[in-house]
């Protein structure tokens, strides 16, 4: 498809076309059509003021993976496309030369200093190679930041997208990005006493049981976050669930779900 008509497609929003495209081609390639529109350029600025503004995660990759409704689907491109925030995205080089313990270590690296240069390549060859060490170490890296940034969530909903599913750049592409791009906050992590930890069970009844935290943006935070970590064996493991019990301590003002976090929500429960 040209990019003249992706460009009049979301203009005019034309959702019957965008129907007639998940029907024809599934959804992984209809997501990967769009995915110039659907990136942001940045997720932090800063004004010579001193004011931070974060740009928010696009939730089409979840959408796309716990919904199977075209209509929602066609809804949702429109919706979240940004014709300005339109990024030409390259062919990603192969690293066959590099053996994967090198991948993972360069991986965890570039993410950490926000490299997307690098980033993509060392995670499209892991992920090429080995899907689920892919998986483990971006996971490993999300549970680094607050959980606020809802990676866990992207992270899940990719891979429940391309379970049994063949590699597509441009949908990868939208996932390592904002992985990479989004500026984590390492306090809590840096900071937690992992000691008389309580369990991930436990945990999760707890939340549950208040119905205010479980029914908020910051619920869908905390269960995405869990599920996540339920799995693999992380060597971190009782770090991680004690800088969650943390920061789940430190909410207060609880975000209302809004339709799209909602049907989300639901999925994890």
């Amino acid at each position: 498809m040209s990019n003249d008509k992706i460009f009049t497609i979301i203009k005019e929003k034309n959702k019957k076309e965008i129907i007639h495209m998940l029907e024809t081609n599934g959804k992984i390639k209809t997501l990967s059509f769009f995915a110039e529109v659907l990136n942001k350029r940045t997720y932090f600025t800063l004004s010579s003021d001193g004011i931070i503004k974060r740009n928010e995660l696009n939730f089409i990759l979840p959408i796309f993976a716990f919904s199977n409704d075209f209509d929602y689907l066609a809804d949702s491109i429109i919706n979240f496309s940004d014709l300005k925030e339109r990024e030409k995205i390259s062919n990603i080089s192969r690293l066959s030369n590099i053996k994967i313990p090198k991948l993972k270590e360069k991986l965890i690296k570039t993410l950490c200093n926000g490299n997307l240069d690098f980033s993509k390549k060392y995670g499209k060859e892991l992920f090429l190679r080995d899907r689920e060490e892919f998986y483990k170490i971006i996971l490993e890296f999300s549970f680094l930041g607050d959980m606020k940034s809802l990676k866990a969530l992207l992270i899940l909903s990719f891979k429940k997208l391309f379970e049994n599913k063949e590699y597509e750049e441009n949908v990868f592409f939208l996932l390592i990005c904002f992985i990479t791009k989004y500026r984590d906050n390492f306090y809590f992590y840096e900071n937690c006493q992992h000691s008389n930890i309580i369990s991930l069970e436990k945990l999760k009844e707890n939340i549950l049981s208040n119905k205010e935290l479980s029914e908020s943006r910051e619920g869908l935070e905390i269960f995405s976050t869990l599920k996540a970590l339920e799995m693999y064996n992380f060597k971190n493991f009782d770090k991680f669930l004690s800088k969650i019990v943390d920061e789940i301590r430190m909410m207060k003002n609880l975000t209302a779900l809004d339709e799209t976090t909602k049907k989300l929500t639901a999925a994890f429960l």
